[in-house]
């Protein structure tokens, strides 16, 4: 497995795309087009939470890195937040650091 460190952003963000697409085919789903500015959680339909968790789950192996929680979600003023894909992509290229 190649580390995160060693990849560029479009390889993470292949692997992101991968890993939401594979939750949602495990579930029976299929994966819609996906813009950036867009957030997963209320673009795509099915696409909860607990999908976030498995995903970010999924992302750690992949990626052989520890994620937060939910990469899906972020707490803003105290409440949760969706998280766009180019966010969540952000915040997984800070991880490499």
């Amino acid at each position: 497995m190649t580390k995160l460190a060693t990849r560029n952003r479009e390889q993470i963000a292949a692997e992101l795309t991968a890993a939401i697409e594979s939750c949602l085919v495990a579930s029976g789903r299929t994966m819609p087009a996906l813009q950036g500015n867009q957030c997963p959680l209320t673009a795509i339909a099915g696409f909860d939470s607990l999908c976030g968790i498995e995903v970010t789950v999924d992302l750690q192996v992949r990626l052989g890195i520890r994620l937060e929680d939910n990469l899906f979600l972020e707490t803003d003023s105290g409440r949760p937040k969706a998280r766009t894909f180019n966010e969540i992509l952000e915040s997984l290229v800070d991880a490499a650091k």
